[in-house]
Order: C-alpha cells, then sequence, then structure tokens
C-alpha cells in the first residue's frame, strides 16, 4: 500500500487543485514571508502514514497528515492519571467515519472523546464549553462526566462522556422514516431558538458551516470537477451558482453544523439522540436542513420541510451545502482513504439527482 495520500486523478494539475482544496478546507492560508508556499509545508502531506502503521510514539497512523490518535493502551495510561476511579475499566477503540475525533468505550457506561489530529483541537474545547446550552433539547445530546487536558503531542482538552444507549441512525435502525424526519424537524426547531448571546460564529472554528455559501465556492467548484467523473459536473456547478445567489435574511441561529447517521443516535427503531458538536456555532440555519438530503429519507422530505417551515431560499441553500459537504468529502476521501464516508456523499449526491 502506498504510503503518501491518495488524491484523485493522477494529472499534476489535479494533483494541485486537490492539495490546494485540501490545504484552504483545513484553514491553511498563505504566509506574507513566503506568499509561494503553504504553511505547514507541502512535504508534510506526504510524511503521513496510513491507518495500518504505528509510529515511534505509539499511535496509530492518519488519514489527514496531522492525526495523532492514540492506541488503546495511551488512553488507559491517561485514564490511570487523571480519572483512576475508571483506570481498570476495559477501552475500547469505536470505528466511525469522523475524521475530528478519536472516540473510545470505557466499560459500559462511558465514552472518552479527543481531537485525533491537530486542526481539531479546538472543535472538542468549543463542544464541551457549550453543550450544556442544548441539554434542554428534544432529542438527547451527550452528558460530560469529565474534562481533562490530555498530552500526546497536542495539549488539547478531552471529555468523557455518558454512554449514550443505542446504533448509529442509518436506515436499517430507523423503523418510521416520516417519524424521524418529523422528530428531526422539532429538533432543529427548538436548536434554532436556542440564546445565542455570546455564542461563536461560523467560521474557521467550526470548519465554516453556515457562513455565507458564496465564501466556500473556492473549493467547492474544484471539488466538482475533481469528482466530475462520478458525477454530473454541469448540474452541479448550476445548483451550486443558484444556491448561492440566496441569502439567509433572518438573524443567525445555533447550528449543530454536521447531521448525519454516524452523529445520530436510534433506540428502539426511533430517532432519541444527537452527538458530535464539534461544528457547532452559530449561522446560517440552511447548513443544518441539508440533513433533508443527507440524511432524511426521500419519501419525507417534503413533510420534514414543511414541519421546518423552510422558505424557497433557505431550502435552496440548504441544497448547495449537501452538495459542499458530499463534494468536498468524496474529492478528498475517495480511492480507499475513508470509504464509509465517500459512501456517505454518493448517496447525498444521488438523492440531489447529480449521479
Amino acid at each position: 500500500m502506498p504510503t503518501q495520500p491518495h488524491f484523485g486523478r493522477r494529472s499534476a494539475s489535479s494533483l494541485a487543485r486537490n492539495l490546494t482544496l485540501l490545504a484552504v478546507a483545513s484553514g491553511w492560508r498563505w504566509t506574507n514571508e513566503r506568499p509561494d508556499r503553504l504553511t505547514p509545508t507541502w512535504n508534510r502531506f506526504f510524511e503521513c502514514r496510513r491507518k495500518s502503521c504505528r509510529n515511534e510514539t505509539g499511535y496509530w497512523g492518519c488519514l489527514m497528515q496531522d492525526d495523532i490518535g492514540p492506541e488503546e493502551a495511551a488512553i488507559r495510561r491517561l485514564l490511570a492519571e487523571m480519572t483512576p476511579q475508571w483506570a481498570d475499566l476495559p477501552v475500547r477503540c469505536l470505528v466511525s467515519s469522523g475524521t475530528d475525533n478519536a472516540i473510545y468505550r470505557i466499560g459500559e457506561t462511558l465514552l472518552l472523546r479527543l481531537p485525533r489530529r491537530e486542526a481539531a483541537a479546538h472543535l472538542i474545547d468549543k463542544e464541551i464549553d457549550w453543550l450544556p446550552r442544548f441539554a434542554d433539547l428534544p432529542l438527547e445530546v451527550p452528558r460530560l462526566r469529565f474534562r481533562g487536558r490530555a498530552g500526546f503531542g497536542l495539549n488539547c482538552d478531552f471529555g468523557i462522556f455518558d454512554w449514550m444507549e443505542g446504533d448509529i441512525a442509518s436506515p436499517a435502525n430507523i423503523a418510521d422514516p416520516a417519524a424521524a424526519a418529523l422528530g428531526l424537524a422539532a429538533f432543529l426547531k427548538a436548536l434554532h431558538r436556542v440564546d445565542t448571546r455570546g455564542a461563536p460564529l461560523a467560521g474557521e472554528l467550526n470548519h465554516r458551516r453556515g457562513v455565507a455559501l458564496e465564501v466556500l465556492s473556492s473549493i467547492t467548484l474544484p471539488a466538482i470537477d475533481i469528482v466530475a467523473d462520478e458525477i454530473d459536473g454541469p448540474a452541479a456547478r448550476q445548483l451550486w451558482e443558484r444556491a448561492c445567489a440566496t441569502v439567509h435574511q433572518g438573524p443567525p441561529v445555533w447550528l449543530h453544523g454536521d447531521l448525519k447517521a454516524d452523529n445520530l443516535i436510534a433506540r428502539g427503531g426511533r430517532l432519541t439522540g444527537v452527538i458530535d458538536w464539534g461544528l457547532c456555532a452559530v449561522g446560517d440555519p440552511a447548513a443544518d436542513y441539508a440533513a433533508a438530503w443527507s440524511w432524511v429519507d426521500p419519501s419525507a422530505r417534503e413533510a420534514f420541510r414543511i414541519a421546518c417551515e423552510v422558505n424557497d431560499a433557505d431550502w435552496l441553500r440548504a441544497e448547495g451545502w449537501a452538495l459542499y459537504g458530499a463534494v468536498i468529502a468524496l474529492s478528498y476521501y475517495r480511492g480507499g482513504r475513508n470509504e464509509a464516508l465517500c459512501e456517505q456523499s454518493r448517496l447525498t449526491l444521488s438523492r440531489l439527482n447529480l449521479q
């Protein structure tokens, strides 16, 4: 298996587009001192090792260049040092399509989350800060049991939460798609009414979920070109341009920012919880309405829209947000780097009638 990341097409121009796309999406910026270079340098892209390799510090190799998610033995040492009351509990790493956090089940009743890469270190920080504000929403949200400071070269916060019983809310785990869609709509209506005083605004701190769509054209249009062998590129560009022509007319609202099956919990065939709040911020609610294509069953999409009371402009931007999330993920992760996330992205694009 090659040790350097797979970037889709093999032409030099396509490789350059992929590198630029990844760099901008990760929050990298041109430097004043070396305007011809990104910082960190390009070479760091090719220093990462695949997930099948361990490095000298005992961490697993990475999907992203700065991935440093620790192995289970390191988590046990962390528990022994900071939460000795839980040090003897079994630790099990959980597999997810997510790319920001490493997740570990601690015993039967606890879950530990910490950043798996440097660029995501601030996300868990923000999530822990603001989760209490969402405690009274109609669906369950994670309940914090302990906040600590991890090493692993990050010196970042981590959180231990109550384990939320259930399964990911995949179609197989939802008995009534219409009821689930209405449940999510009720949740979003309540979330979008939560007090926003002092809240973080959408931007770099939440991967730009909820910003003005046109701000993202510089990475979305190249991503569409990269995956044009899988989708109707001209139709995708037209959708994007139409979505960017609309703007949110109301005040910014609280967003979850990443509503997909992996971040929704089902129990007994019902939608019961919402997890992974790392991308929460205050911004355009259309970013959350994108779940109409990324998660809601197509048969329940119109009922979801009616329940959310979404106007035509916001609905069109929601399509744009669904397109953005799908092409950004697919353009970077295809080629075996995160097949589960790619399949989710392809499903979204199919529901947008772009495949």
